[in-house]
């Protein structure tokens, strides 16, 4: 079972994750950042969600260092938003958090559990990011669009308009770098992400089909076999997103195989 690792001296907060997890992880409660940098260090944990003030100021440094030693970590700030807060919550994201919740706010469950999957997929994308060095800036963010976006239902046109290009320009550059054309490239991005989910080893390949918008188990299966040549199973016992992302990195300049 994965584990989660909190520090959330807020009870209402703390109780809010317990319901949104619904046993489905471990959870490891810290009370220190010190615990915190423990837990991450010593625990199979791949997300941590905090209280970015738990010890009444924010730790960025703390925050940089566990980014450093673990770059599938997944970190979410849990906060209670006031005016005095603003600027910290701005420097979060280029500290190293993936997601942002605000206590009262946004924290229903079904919202709670939109958001960690969405900062999750982040998390993954962080292992794809050092193989993008080398290509063009378009066929990078596309790239990181595809996954950082798996849980929403793009089209080629909408990819576009994100990555800030003429749906032209993008199917040039990614052809230029051997990259599959943009819906291909979104349904990589989908599998990377389902990947990850599927290294859990309690998570159903149907639960991933549903949560990435696959019209069904049996599509999600198909597609799984027609791009990895494996079933989700088989891609639990390769190693999840790593696995993938090389199967991926290995396709490229072959885009025509998978028709």
């Amino acid at each position: 079972m994965a584990a989660i690792a909190t520090m959330l001296p807020d009870t209402a907060a703390l109780s809010r994750v317990n319901d949104a997890v619904h046993g489905e992880h471990r959870l490891v409660h810290c009370r220190t950042w010190a615990e915190l940098e423990a837990a991450c260090r010593d625990e199979e944990v791949t997300l941590a969600i905090v209280d970015l003030f738990a010890e009444g100021q924010s730790h960025f440094d703390v925050v940089r260092r566990l980014k450093m030693r673990a770059e599938r970590l997944t970190l979410v700030a849990y906060v209670t938003l006031t005016a005095e807060r603003a600027r910290d919550l701005f420097d979060a994201g280029r500290a190293g958090f993936d997601g942002l919740l605000l206590l009262g706010q946004d924290d229903t469950p079904a919202a709670f559990r939109a958001v960690l999957e969405r900062a999750t997929a982040r998390g993954v994308a962080q292992l794809l990011r050092p193989h993008l060095a080398k290509v063009s800036s378009i066929a990078r963010d596309a790239t990181m669009v595809a996954v950082t976006r798996a849980h929403v239902r793009l089209t080629s046109h909408r990819l576009a308009e994100i990555v800030g290009t003429p749906k032209r320009t993008l199917l040039s550059s990614l052809d230029a770098a051997g990259y599959p054309p943009p819906q291909k490239l979104l349904t990589w991005g989908r599998l990377i992400v389902a990947a990850q989910m599927l290294e859990d080893p309690n998570r159903a390949a149907d639960a991933v089909a549903r949560l990435l918008d696959f019209p069904s188990g049996s599509a999600f299966r198909n597609t799984c076999q027609r791009y990895l040549g494996a079933t989700p199973h088989e891609i639990r016992g390769h190693g999840g997103a790593a696995w993938a992302i090389s199967r991926f990195l290995g396709s490229i300049g072959k885009s025509e195989r998978v028709s």
